[in-house]
């Protein structure tokens, strides 16, 4: 009997019009899709073994990143979508121009080293079609 209640109950409340002031757009808008590729002329300095593709999202004026995807042994060109499941804060609203910076390293930690491979464009938020390219080697 409580199991039935309850279920009314979640019923009732998830049938609620939403309030009049949440922008349904901002949310479904929050990804970023499309392709990171490796320079022809860096792909002999990709790392042997076990390597990963960091892509991070950052705005204009906060450089913390607002999201992140890690992908472990990755191929190029690899395809990528970062949504909201990749943010750092959900406080925070993916929106307007952002810079994607995206590296190839031997370790999945944040910090840049001797050796990585860079690259990064510039995108606004619920943009398909953006082309990254990887073409520096971090001295």
């Amino acid at each position: 009997m409580k199991t039935i209640f309850f279920l009314l109950i979640a019923f009732f409340f998830s049938c609620q019009p939403l309030p009049k002031d949440i922008d349904l757009e901002k949310y479904r808008n929050q990804f970023i899709e499309g392709t990171v590729d490796i320079d022809p002329a860096l792909k002999d300095k990709l790392p042997k073994g076990e390597k990963f593709l960091i892509i991070s999202v950052r705005d204009l004026q906060n450089p913390m990143p607002l999201a992140v995807l890690r992908v472990k042994n990755p191929s190029f060109p690899y395809h990528f979508k970062i949504t909201g499941k990749h943010k750092l804060d959900h406080q925070r609203l993916m929106e307007g121009q952002v810079i994607i910076n995206t590296r190839v390293s031997t370790s999945a930690q944040a910090e840049v080293k001797k050796g990585d491979l860079v690259g990064s464009a510039t995108a606004k938020v619920g943009t398909r079609g953006v082309k990254i390219l990887i073409n520096t080697e971090v001295e």
